[in-house]
């Protein structure tokens, strides 16, 4: 009978342990940003179309102001793995063609987290990434 409570109470503890550990790891996801008063609903779908060039707008018709994280970060590989469903190299080559196309240019980079999500904060029209656990009440998160 001891033998089946601590058999018990260990299997627990690694129940409870699994979602502290579970939790932790989704702490480090990216999630997108906009301005806390921008009520747009748009998905995973409608964010790639923005940060490949294709839409420059909200739902609404008033312009995007999209920011990037600088290159190299884990941040911009998860987001762009992730999110758009891009690699790298695959963003450099769109973004190529765009600008020699004239279509636009890519995304003005701000970079730590912090620096994105003040220009977010302070830009009702701004998109931007963070990781999750440098979310606050000065922005809101989209798609998840």
């Amino acid at each position: 009978m001891q033998q089946q409570c601590l058999q018990g109470a260990v299997r627990g503890l690694l129940l409870c342990l699994g979602m502290v550990l579970g939790a932790a790891a989704h702490a480090d996801d990216v999630v997108v940003i906009v301005h806390k008063d921008n009520t747009s609903q748009i998905d995973a779908a409608y964010v790639a179309q923005i940060y490949t060039g294709t839409l420059k707008g909200w739902p609404d018709g008033t312009p995007v102001f999209a920011l990037d994280q600088m290159e190299d970060t884990p941040a911009r590989r998860q987001f762009y793995t992730q999110i758009v469903g891009k690699s790298a190299a695959a963003m450099k080559a769109i973004w190529s063609q765009n600008i020699f196309a004239g279509k636009g240019l890519p995304p003005k980079v701000a970079s730590p987290d912090a620096e994105m999500k003040r220009l977010v904060a302070t830009n009702r029209n701004a998109i931007g990434y963070v990781l999750a656990t440098q979310v606050d009440a000065s922005v809101r998160v989209i798609g998840k």
